[in-house]
């Protein structure tokens, strides 16, 4: 196998570059020395709840893939991305030779040191909950934001869609994602992902009574998370209620439903 082919990463072949993410990389003598560094064992788990790095790694690439497939236009190709919730790269690792600007953003100052060490291609930036974004003017051309607005009260949700249009240039392309109705589905029919959601049973009956009427549903965790300065907890969002309510700060291309794991809808938005 001739290694040097993925030297370019991201701009790669983007279909072999998640394979080799994926799989070759592991099975290849030298192979991860291709691809970009792994967090410690104790990032993964806190961010993504995965403990071994080749589920890390085929978790970021099925993440890449679906935002691919609903991207209006090659990931490569953007200018300037801002990964709002950077975590520890999870996503970030696989734009390895990017040749744009890669910002993450996060509210964690332990991810964003170790990203800021580790991964060269992303500038990592430590934020505020509820405080503007350090960003002067209309500067990114495309946001990427995983598992953030699945977790945000309603007040969050609109702070930050203001702060992201506020950052972002005419014709930007958002990809953010949420918990929507495939996602409520199988918290009402699995109960592996009623588990994994750890909320309570009447929280979900709830929520299916005001998909029908608001579309808007947040359950607050009052765990390790939820702080004075944020509230955390599980969020369910309708297409009705996206549509609705978003576009009064991007038009609303696309609502993909259960586009990552069968589970998270990607919205994607453009900026005006």
């Amino acid at each position: 196998m001739n290694l040097a082919q993925y030297g370019q990463g991201i701009n790669d072949d983007l279909d072999a570059w998640i394979d080799f993410n994926r799989k070759e990389a592991f099975d290849t003598p030298n192979g991860l020395d291709n691809v970009a560094p792994f967090p410690p064992k104790e990032l993964i788990e806190n961010t993504s709840g995965l403990t071994r790095q080749d589920h890390f790694a085929s978790h970021g690439c099925d993440i890449l893939q679906a935002l691919s497939l609903a991207s209006p236009k090659p990931l490569a190709s953007f200018s300037d991305i801002l990964d709002f919730g950077v975590g520890v790269g999870r996503l970030a690792r696989l734009f390895k030779g990017f040749r744009g600007k890669y910002t993450g953003v996060d509210i964690d100052a332990r991810h964003v040191a170790w990203v800021a060490e580790n991964l060269d291609h992303v500038n990592a930036i430590i934020t505020t909950p509820r405080k503007a974004f350090p960003f002067a003017g209309k500067r990114f051309d495309c946001v990427i934001s995983i598992s953030v607005f699945t977790h945000m009260n309603e007040n969050d949700q609109f702070f930050y869609l203001k702060e992201l249009a506020s950052i972002t240039r005419p014709g930007a392309i958002l990809m953010l994602t949420v918990h929507g109705e495939r996602a409520l589905h199988r918290a009402e029919n699995e109960p592996d992902i009623f588990k994994m959601l750890a909320i309570p049973a009447r929280s979900v009956k709830t929520t299916r009574q005001l998909f029908a009427n608001e579309g808007f549903s947040f359950i607050l965790q009052n765990g390790h998370l939820t702080t004075s300065e944020y509230e955390y907890g599980i969020t369910f969002t309708s297409e009705a209620y996206i549509r609705r309510t978003w576009n009064q700060y991007f038009d609303v291309l696309q609502v993909a439903s259960g586009a990552i794991h069968d589970f998270q809808d990607i919205v994607v938005l453009r900026s005006r």
